[in-house]
């Protein structure tokens, strides 16, 4: 971690919507539950924090496709 402490991570799957995909998982000593929002994004959506909700920004995994 950036305060040079060691954490463990897992690996798991993740379901949003109809969407599935996996998601890394830290196993942190917080007193608040944290979210983090790559898993969002790669299933195709994004945080919309007027309503506190998930909107639909594209397809699944769309964000990784470049065109060149």
């Amino acid at each position: 971690m950036a305060n040079g402490t060691r954490e463990r991570i897992y690996v798991g799957e993740a379901k949003i919507k109809s969407r599935k995909g996996p998601v890394m998982i830290a196993a942190l000593k917080t007193q608040t539950p944290l979210f983090g929002i790559h898993t969002p994004e790669s299933l195709g959506f994004k945080v919309n924090p007027r309503i506190g909700e998930l909107d639909e920004i594209g397809p699944e995994g769309s964000y990784l496709l470049q065109l060149t």
